[in-house]
């Protein structure tokens, strides 16, 4: 079983996508958190030639060293 999960969410460039995407990791985080995930580190990334912004989010699963 794995003991770290790599969650990502991604969202095309639009007006206020930076919030929104923030406000969907926060989100994320926030029920992960309460079935029993660790936060290990979040990380935003820009594709220009894409069109698209990415958050990458690292979580520590339940009952697991």
């Amino acid at each position: 079983m794995k003991a770290v999960e790599i969650f990502m969410i991604r969202k095309s460039f639009a007006r206020n996508s930076s919030e929104k995407i923030r406000q969907e990791a926060e989100d994320l985080i926030n029920d992960k958190h309460y079935k029993g995930y660790r936060l290990i580190n979040v990380d935003f990334d820009v594709a220009d030639n894409a069109g698209y912004i990415y958050a990458f989010i690292t979580m520590k699963r339940p009952n697991t060293y």
